[in-house]
């Protein structure tokens, strides 16, 4: 079993030197097979001697190609192997002065203790950092021993059927047409992610495999990472772009038989045109996540969530599917625009449908649907939380109509990794108040700051929040009501209904997002870090 103390003295050096020699090595097989197959051809050289000459040179010709099979298999397991120490090396070495920048000793059996230090204990904010930090080091260090003793384990399988024999020369020619197509080079297995494993866990997976290894995942098993919170969102977005077109081929040939997949269709071509699309206030688009089945499912980020200083997660509510991912997507570009207005230096805004949505509003009386979507919103937050680059980023999770029910599920149950979090035209988040809410990074003491909402004076949903002998007859009280402990801000009164609805009116019910709004401008206010009005 490899330790810490063994990688930390890993020489990818010496390794790459076994390779340099083996090369020469074979080129001397190779030279020598060549020589004896010269001495075969002798005119004129006939009889009993000639045969048995023969027979000998045939036999050191064979014992010779099987030496060069072995010599060129362990060449060019070395060769990938020292490409794979000199990333877990550099890992080991990033994680080592991770630990000492934040206070923390890693020992040679991989625990973690605190350095000892004179003066009076850290602050509390240290104190969190730390135990942040820790939390990325344990994932680190599991990860990264688990890769290592994976190489330790396949190069010693490689070099034990070297020793005894067993490599054929079909198996080296095997091996170098899969270096030829960059693949695997030597025998040496890719591990896959670990099973149920933390977006921490699975960044630090991803982040032990060579360049070569990710290039392999990403043209090979797209589906193994592409949807996988803790990956870098350009390797994500490799990944299901690649899927993206598979899919569209798919259903255009499934339409061209009859099924009815016109809806789904549409919204992957809207994807595909977002991603083809950039310019001056619609930055890139990356296709985050990817869903063809059933209703279908997708998110798509405008702009890079893990380099952007402000983050927002966007969460449609009733009705919303891959059909309708087009207006959505609609919508984060006019909240990215209105973040910039608000002074965001670099913003990205999710659409993020990542859930199985009620799709009418009979359903929508039902919590189950945002319980069932609870855990996948936490995991996708945690994963921007582990894969943003730099300074951590201002995070803010939006919600709108069921979508809000299904950010309060989750910021109720163990909690969303967000700075703020937003409810517009909210049926109830399922929580009494905003002290029953819980954001990462957040002191409970100040969670009403960081809750805001809104709700236009004609919207529909407004029926969703009447009362009955005291009680909420769907989702909890109002988050918008100045009871619930929360920050609440204006929005445009929206469409006038019938006197018979008291003036309340479906339309209202989507008019947040239109240009002379308040809701629009206070959207991007929030993204941005700064009070809304």
């Amino acid at each position: 079993m490899v330790r810490w103390g063994d990688v930390r003295h890993w020489n990818a050096g010496a390794i790459g030197g076994v390779a340099d020699a083996l090369n020469q090595r074979c080129t001397t097989l190779i030279a020598t097979n060549d020589d004896v197959e010269s001495a075969l051809v002798r005119e004129g050289w006939l009889g009993n001697a000639a045969v048995a000459a023969g027979q000998r040179a045939r036999s050191l010709i064979s014992g010779l190609e099987q030496r060069v099979a072995e010599a060129s298999a362990v060449r060019r397991a070395a060769h990938e192997v020292q490409l794979a120490v000199e990333r877990i090396t550099s890992f080991v070495h990033e994680t080592d002065e991770l630990a000492r920048v934040n206070g923390w000793s890693i020992g040679a059996d991989g625990a973690i203790v605190l350095a000892p230090t004179a003066g009076p204990p850290p602050p509390p904010d240290i104190i969190a950092r730390q135990n942040q930090v820790k939390i990325e080091l344990l994932d680190r260090i599991e990860q990264l021993l688990r890769r290592a003793n994976d190489v330790d384990t396949d190069f010693a399988a490689i070099l034990t059927r070297a020793m005894r024999g067993e490599i054929t020369e079909q198996d080296a020619t095997s091996l170098a047409q899969a270096a030829d197509a960059g693949g695997r080079q030597s025998g040496l297995s890719i591990i896959g992610p670990p099973e149920g494993g933390t977006p921490g866990d699975n960044k630090a997976w991803w982040a032990t495999l060579s360049d070569t290894a990710k290039g392999v995942i990403l043209r090979d098993n797209p589906d193994l990472v592409r949807n996988l919170d803790g990956i870098p969102i350009v390797d994500r977005d490799a990944a299901n772009r690649a899927v993206l077109q598979r899919e569209i081929g798919r259903l255009a040939a499934a339409q061209a038989k009859g099924d009815d997949v016109a809806g789904k269709l549409e919204g992957l071509r809207a994807i595909e045109a977002r991603l083809n699309s950039s310019s001056v206030g619609q930055p890139q688009a990356f296709l985050i996540g990817l869903d063809a089945s059933g209703d279908g499912q997708a998110i798509v980020s405008a702009g890079n969530p893990d380099t952007a200083t402000n983050v927002a997660t966007y969460v449609p509510g009733t009705g919303s599917e891959l059909a309708t991912i087009g207006e959505e997507i609609n919508r984060s570009d006019k909240m990215l625009q209105a973040a910039a207005r608000a002074g965001s230096p670099s913003t990205a805004v999710i659409t993020w449908i990542g859930y199985d949505a009620p799709d009418h509003l009979d359903n929508a009386v039902s919590g189950s649907y945002a319980d069932n979507a609870k855990a996948s919103l936490q995991g996708f937050q945690d994963g921007l939380r582990a894969t943003h680059e730099g300074a951590p980023s201002h995070t803010t999770v939006l919600g709108h109509s069921y979508g809000t029910t299904v950010i309060g599920h989750a910021a109720s149950n163990g909690g969303l990794n967000a700075n703020e979090i937003v409810f517009v035209a909210s049926p109830g988040v399922g929580a009494e108040s905003a002290g029953s809410l819980h954001l990462g990074g957040v002191a409970q003491s100040d969670i009403g700051q960081h809750v805001h909402s809104t709700v236009a004076e004609h919207d529909i949903i407004r029926l969703s929040n009447l009362e009955i002998d005291g009680e909420d007859l769907v989702h909890g009280p109002d988050p918008a009501a100045h009871d619930f402990g929360g920050q609440v801000f204006s929005s445009a009164p929206g469409t006038a209904g019938s006197v018979f609805l008291d003036g309340l009116c479906e339309k209202a019910h989507s008019e947040y997002w239109e240009a002379n709004n308040p809701a629009l401008r206070n959207f991007g206010l929030i993204i941005a870090g700064r009070p809304a009005t």
